[in-house]
């Protein structure tokens, strides 16, 4: 599949999952050019499309460890993002991926920004250091 092909796969609006089929089908190279795109979709869990990307991304989860760990950084400014990258899909990924971000989160639980703490992100920070034993 060419580059213009995979490009189109990515969701028009948070109610898109007309592709949601067709990249479940993209190998881990193809999807690498898009993943950052992909990721977005899930900032707001009301959106039609956020739950089904969860079902794409876990497929990749090896390619977003580098993608979670720049979303989680203290001065990336997106805190529904993170807050739902916490919330949603670090626990469906593999325990190998939630220890390779543990560091990211654990710094939210320990130093979370003013926003941070606002959006609830360090809560969730917190529960998922408290349900999952890595």
């Amino acid at each position: 599949m060419g580059q213009e092909d995979i490009f189109a796969l990515i969701p028009k609006d948070k109610f898109d999952t007309s592709t949601i089929d067709e990249l479940m089908k993209l190998n881990e190279d193809e999807v690498k050019i898009i993943l950052p795109e992909l990721l977005y979709w899930i900032a707001d869990f009301n959106w039609p499309i956020a739950k089904e990307m969860i079902n794409v991304l876990k497929r990749f989860s090896n390619n977003l460890t580098p993608l979670i760990q720049n979303a989680l950084r203290a001065d990336e400014s997106d805190d529904m993002l993170k807050y739902w990258i916490i919330r949603e899909l670090i626990p469906v990924l593999s325990k190998e991926v939630q220890k390779n971000i543990l560091t990211d989160i654990k710094r939210i639980c320990d130093s979370p920004t003013v926003t941070e703490e606002i959006e609830g992100v360090c809560d969730e920070a917190k529960e998922f250091i408290e349900n999952y034993n890595l």
